[in-house]
């Protein structure tokens, strides 16, 4: 492939996919994250996101190994709060990293609290006490 025939004829949009699908850990974001006008639109678009969007990794980018580091990651914060707690002290809570949330999780998700409402419905409670 080559770029400058890309350019060239005009093809913004593969450009801009190819550009989207390249890895976090890569030279243009690198770029991009030490650019002074990028930084300041980036933190601008932070600063408006909202409070409960939770950041995840992308699914493309979690691979064995980061499930693997994740799970270390849990086991070491688990025994760090063992050892607090054998000590006599009170362990704060310990939150998990984050895994990738796909549109899978989100449908079983909403299915799951669909059944939950139609449970408590059959009692007389709302969907609202839930």
């Amino acid at each position: 492939m080559d770029l400058a025939e890309w350019y060239a004829a005009g093809r913004w949009v593969g450009l801009l996919e190819l550009i989207d699908n390249l890895p976090t850990a890569c030279r243009l974001n690198e770029a991009v994250a030490n650019d002074p006008e990028s930084a300041e639109v980036l933190a601008r678009m932070s600063a408006d996101r909202p409070a409960g969007d939770e950041w995840s990794p992308r699914l493309s980018e979690f691979d064995l190994h980061a499930t693997i580091q994740r799970e270390i990651l849990h086991a070491i914060k688990s025994l760090a709060s063992i050892t607090i707690a054998a000590a006599g002290s009170q362990p704060g809570e310990q939150k998990p990293f984050p895994a990738p949330v796909t549109e899978i999780d989100r449908a079983m998700e909403a299915m799951s609290r669909n059944w939950t409402e139609e449970f408590v419905q059959q009692f007389g409670f709302s969907k609202e006490d839930i």
